[in-house]
Order: C-alpha cells, then sequence, then structure tokens
C-alpha cells in the first residue's frame, strides 16, 4: 500500500507538465483546425493539472519526504506549468482579438487587444517573479527556512483556475454538433471584459504581494554577501523594490486614462483605487527598509531622493492628471450638460493644479504632523472625484435625466475636492496606518468591493466612503498623533 501510495504521489508530483504541454498541443490545434474536439481535450487535460496542483504538493510532503526532490519538487513544477501555459494563454487571446475584431466597433476591438496586451504583461510579470524567487531560494538555500507563505499558497491556488477559464475563453468557437459542449461554456464567452480585468487585477497583485515576501525574507542575504560593509549600495539597491513600486502607481494611473478612453470609466475606478493601495505599500516597505531619512555625505550635504521624485511624478500621473482627463473624456461625450462649454473645460485644469500644489507642499513642508495629513490627501481626493464620474458615465440607465445631474454632482466634487486637498490647517486621519491598526476595517472594504465592482453601484460605494473621509477631521481631531502614527496593533 504504501509503495502504491508513493506511485500515485509521483504521478501527481510529475504528472502536471505532461497534461499542461498536452494541453498547448490541443491549443495549436485548434487554432490551425477551429476542431471542437481539440477545444475539448484540452480543457479536460488543463482541468486535470489544475486538480493535480491543489493535491500534489499534500502527496510530495508526505509520501516523498525522503527523496532530496520530495520537498521541492512541487516548486519546480509550479514554474514549469506557469511557462507553458500563459504564454499559450496570451497567443489565445491574440488568436481571439485576429478573429473577432473584424466584426466588432472600433471601441469593442481596441478593448479587446487592450485585454491580450495586459495578460501579456501579466505573463511577463510572472515569469519574471519565479526568476527573481528562484535565484533568491538558491541563494538561501542552506541558510533560512523556506516554507511558503500564505500569500505564495493563494497565488498559487489562483493560477490554475484562471489559467482554466482563459483558455476556455480564449480558444472558444462554437461548432455544429457541438452545441451541448458549448451550452455550457456560453457563460465564459459572456462575461464582461471588466470581470476578466478585476481577475487578472487581482491575481497580478497577489503575484506582486509574494514576490514582496521572498524579498524581504530572502533578500538580507543577499545583499550581505553583495554589498559587505558598503552602506550606500546596499541601500541602493533596497531602494529597487519600493521604488518599482512606485511606477506601479503612475502606470496603473495611465492604463485608468486608457480604459476610460474606450468607455470602461468602472474598470477605470477600480485602477486608482490599485494605485492608491500601491501609494500605500510603497511608504510601508521604505519605512521598513529605513530608506525614509538617507544619510548625506560626510561633508553634510542631502542630495535629492529619486524614490521621493518617483513617488511625487507618479501621485501627480495617477491622482492629479488621471482624474481630469477622465472628467475631460466623460463629461462632453453627452451633450445634454447644462453647463456650458467653459465650465467643464475649467475644471479638469483647476483640479490638476491643485493637486499638483498638494503635491509640492506635501513635500516642502518642515513641519508634519505625525499620522496626519495637511489637507485632504491626493489619492483620497482621486477617488473621491472618480466617484460621481463613474456614476455619470452610467447615469442614463438609472432615470431619464440623471447623465445631467450627476455631470453637476461631478463637476461640484470636483471643484470640493480640489479645495479640500489645499485646506492645510484642517487634518485628516492616514487612512492606511488606521487598516494597519484595524485590519477588519481592511477586510470589511476589500469585501465590500469585491461585491459591487460588478454592479452599477460601486461607484455610489466609493463616494459615499469618501464623503465620509472628507467629513471625518470632525471626528478625529483629537486622536494623539503618538497613536495615529501607528502602523499595526501593536
Amino acid at each position: 500500500m504504501n509503495r502504491l501510495a508513493k506511485n500515485i504521489a509521483a504521478v501527481l508530483v510529475f504528472g502536471r507538465p505532461p497534461l499542461v504541454f498536452g494541453s498547448f498541443a490541443c491549443a495549436v490545434w485548434v487554432m490551425f483546425s477551429q476542431h471542437p474536439l481539440a477545444y475539448l481535450l484540452g480543457l479536460i487535460l488543463l482541468s486535470l493539472a489544475m486538480v493535480f496542483d491543489w493535491i500534489d504538493g499534500w502527496f510530495a510532503v508526505r509520501y516523498l519526504s525522503h527523496s532530496r526532490l520530495g520537498p521541492w519538487v512541487d516548486r519546480v513544477m509550479d514554474r514549469i506549468v506557469l511557462s507553458i501555459i500563459f504564454p499559450v494563454l496570451v497567443a489565445g487571446l491574440f488568436w481571439r482579438y485576429g478573429r473577432l475584431s473584424g466584426a466588432l466597433d472600433f471601441r469593442q476591438a481596441q478593448f479587446l487587444l487592450l485585454h491580450a496586451l495586459f495578460v501579456l504583461a501579466i505573463c511577463v510579470l510572472v515569469l519574471m517573479r519565479d526568476q527573481a524567487v528562484q535565484f533568491l531560494r538558491n541563494f538561501a538555500l542552506g541558510q533560512e527556512d523556506v516554507e511558503s507563505s500564505e500569500v505564495t499558497r493563494t497565488r498559487t491556488l489562483l493560477s490554475s483556475p484562471l489559467a482554466m477559464l482563459l483558455y476556455a475563453y480564449a480558444f472558444y468557437l462554437p461548432a455544429r454538433g457541438w452545441e451541448w459542449l458549448y451550452r455550457g461554456l456560453d457563460w465564459i464567452n459572456d462575461l464582461p471584459l471588466r470581470v476578466w480585468l478585476v481577475l487578472e487585477i487581482a491575481f497580478l497583485l497577489v503575484n506582486i504581494g509574494s514576490a514582496t515576501v521572498y524579498m524581504r525574507r530572502y533578500g538580507p542575504l543577499a545583499l550581505d554577501d553583495i554589498c559587505a560593509d558598503d552602506e550606500r549600495l546596499r541601500r541602493r539597491i533596497l531602494a529597487v523594490l519600493p521604488n518599482t513600486i512606485t511606477l506601479l502607481n503612475g502606470v496603473l494611473g495611465i492604463i485608468a486614462i486608457v480604459l476610460a478612453s474606450v468607455g470602461q470609466v468602472r474598470e477605470a475606478l477600480f485602477l486608482l483605487i490599485g494605485a492608491a493601495f500601491f501609494d500605500r505599500l510603497d511608504g510601508v516597505l521604505a519605512r521598513r527598509l529605513g530608506l525614509t531619512d538617507p544619510p548625506g555625505d560626510p561633508d553634510g550635504r542631502r542630495h535629492i531622493q529619486l524614490g521621493a521624485i518617483l513617488d511625487d511624478i507618479s501621485d501627480f500621473v495617477s491622482f492629479c492628471i488621471a482624474p481630469a482627463v477622465i472628467y475631460a473624456l466623460v463629461i462632453p461625450e453627452r451633450g445634454d450638460s447644462p453647463m456650458g462649454e467653459l465650465l467643464p473645460t475649467l475644471v479638469p485644469w483647476v483640479y490638476a493644479v491643485a493637486g499638483g500644489a498638494r503635491l509640492l507642499y506635501f513635500t516642502l513642508d518642515k513641519h508634519p504632523v505625525p499620522g496626519f495629513f495637511k489637507g485632504m490627501p491626493v489619492p483620497a481626493a482621486a477617488l473621491l472625484v472618480m466617484g460621481p464620474i463613474a456614476i455619470a458615465a452610467e447615469a442614463s440607465g438609472f432615470a431619464p435625466g440623471g447623465a445631467a445631474a450627476w455631470h453637476g454632482a461631478a463637476t461640484a466634487v470636483m471643484l470640493l475636492a480640489a479645495l479640500a486637498m489645499n485646506l492645510y490647517p484642517v487634518r485628516y486621519l492616514h487612512i492606511g496606518r488606521l487598516m494597519g491598526r484595524r485590519p477588519i476595517l481592511l477586510y470589511s472594504l476589500l469585501l465590500l468591493t469585491i461585491a459591487t465592482i460588478f454592479t452599477p453601484y460601486f461607484g455610489f460605494v466609493v463616494l459615499a466612503f469618501l464623503l465620509f473621509y472628507l467629513l471625518s477631521p470632525i471626528f478625529t481631531w483629537r486622536i494623539d498623533p503618538s497613536e495615529a502614527v501607528r502602523e499595526s496593533r501593536s
């Protein structure tokens, strides 16, 4: 029985790459012949690989623990599988775009192409993450425990179902005589692209979180070997991770503008929430890595910090330029605005300039209040104005004349946010640090976001929360800065 269990374990552990390679062969078969049997076989093989992925780790630890490969083979199989399946998915999505673009209008075709390019970017980032993690693991082998984190296990659990869904979506091609098969998969083909984007962004964030965990766990060992006693070199290397996350903040702002330009304003709002998350994450990493107060030169001079410059540029792009441009894209689209021509043209400039002034003040302020912002922070202001903009983009579906009313509301909220950002005597509690101290608040907001992102009420939820934050100084001004500055419950 023990030998049988070991054989089963070996099949489960080592069987995934052949299964995934078989799905790759079926994908090529589908693209050349468009035969439904190839599509069905590819789905079956990929489904088996997903099941093996969920149980092979347990079998490897239990029945192959005395093998030198046992503790490591599951991770190696993960890398092989991802290296095969994600390029296949990218090829499938571009094949789908080429097949359907002729039957779609220009905007829909653009969005379909954007989705394929986004999955391509995820593919590159996932494979880069695996190479970086493998390097750090190999370096730290024998010096530190290599147990998986919860984030890494979550990444593994998400990757197989997402790959199977994308495979079913990318190679979906109904054919006569196979209605029984495609009838059961119609719901996958009919999923809106916004659902795919949300799932893929969530997977991307989990991968970034997993990479960050490994960098924090193994990075110091590598730096001790590379830098020796050169503290300046050590700090420069450490700064790469928070600076990369800062750049991702700006990239999400640019992508949000692109999505809004093709009518996906709700998705643009979701991306700006992700940008705010990255804005919080890069600050936390910089503080925990000891990079917030870099040493000056021996003669006492201090250099301009690259991280601070990147942070200001990314914040300006994502939280000042992006909302202004999206406002300009949404409001003129509808000709029923009663506000005339001047106000919708002037308002985005007022907001962008006010946001830039707020960032400049934040950078130059010599007397910050720990745990508080002077004036409303620009990420919160951006989400505040994006709420009514997202509602305005879909307002015609709520009530006749609703679009014009929400255009006016978006304009009023944008001017209000521009004012709130520059009311420097008003102190706003650092909401990111509050969530660090109260994780239940973070989890509640995360669940509320997931529950409403696919509904027309997502903009209402964001607007309600940010209006409460706008008025929060009435209740939070008495909080002791020594309490507000804490990042965790301890």
